[in-house]
């Protein structure tokens, strides 16, 4: 492990040397293909030795100056997102492991105002012995591990909240879609999760959602469509009135036992495709809407085609 890392520290120190100006473009490249080699390696050892070598890198590179300004558009295999108001970005990724489990690694790469430069955080997967995940608060040295493919910033009359949107294949009979929230103290370090989602059926600082490995869940942020009662009634059928909003929203499926009679066990958990539900803002915290249409407003509808629930068919 220390040879191969040593070699990699070589490589960057003559690379360095030989540019004036760094050549991110070219270190994002040796990045893909170390991520590559992990995905590749069929030893769980030679794939943390590989992914040892793909943190120094990245550690290296985030280190260097103007590094922030690299947009990583050429990103594999590794998760990047910046947030909305361009103050820091998250890097995520995983390592599959020999018992069908994943460990995650991330880093958090922001600017701190009292250091008036820009610091790094390591993500340390912490999951499999957090107590209670759905309530815990956590730092990037607890953190529930996911990779995160979306970040919408709120804005309360506090602080900002960045709600990210992450996946993590978690073992060998399922995988699981995580809400999570990250916010920063007044210190500049990162915290996981918060009490912002109203309505919610549980009390939740973050939603994770468990659902069998053969199946597809969706977890999207985009615009849809939602009913929201008037307080009225039909003065003949009696009926609630209800008037259609459309708001960008975050939408997911409604998850259901295969069958009844085996209970809300993870690993028989499946969408219903056709029942959504979501979260939408609400001064600044996220509003639990049990029934969604799921329908976007701004697509055209194909004519309605009854299906069955969707299945994962390697």
């Amino acid at each position: 492990m220390k040879k191969l890392t040593f070699i990699v520290l070589v490589f960057l120190s003559v690379s360095v040397q030989g540019q004036k100006n760094y050549d991110f473009r070219y270190w994002e490249d040796s990045l893909v293909r170390l991520r590559e080699n992990v995905m590749s390696a069929p030893r769980e050892e030679e794939r943390y030795v590989l992914n040892e070598d793909f943190m120094n890198l990245l550690d290296f590179i985030l280190n260097q100056k103007n590094a922030f300004k690299h947009p990583w558009d050429s990103a594999k295999n590794f998760s990047v997102l910046t947030s909305p108001d361009k103050l820091f970005k998250i890097f995520t990724w995983f390592v599959p492991k020999d018992d069908y489990t994943v460990e995650n690694f991330g880093f958090i790469h922001v600017y701190n105002e009292g250091r008036k430069k820009y610091v790094l955080y390591p993500l340390v997967d912490k999951r499999n012995v957090i107590d209670y995940p759905r309530t815990n608060i956590g730092n990037h040295n607890k953190w529930y591990g996911a990779v995160y493919y979306k970040m919408v910033m709120l804005k309360s009359k506090t602080k900002n909240y960045y709600t990210l949107l992450g996946w993590n294949g978690n073992d060998m009979f399922t995988n699981q879609k995580v809400i999570e929230v990250l916010s920063f103290k007044q210190d500049g370090s990162p915290v996981f999760g918060a009490n912002i989602f109203k309505k919610y059926p549980e009390k939740s600082n973050r939603i994770i959602f468990d659902y069998a490995k053969n199946s597809v869940f969706s977890l999207k942020y985009e615009n849809q469509s939602y009913d929201v009662s008037t307080g009225r009634r039909d003065p003949k059928t009696h009926k609630v009135i209800y008037e259609t909003h459309t708001s960008d929203m975050i939408i997911f499926d409604l998850l259901a036992p295969l069958d009844d009679a085996m209970g809300n066990i993870p690993s028989f958990m499946v969408p219903e495709s056709s029942i959504n539900q979501g979260f939408v803002e609400d001064n600044g915290k996220w509003l639990f809407i049990n029934n969604v249409k799921g329908r976007n407003p701004d697509k055209d509808m194909p004519a309605h085609k009854p299906k069955p629930r969707e299945y994962y068919n390697p």
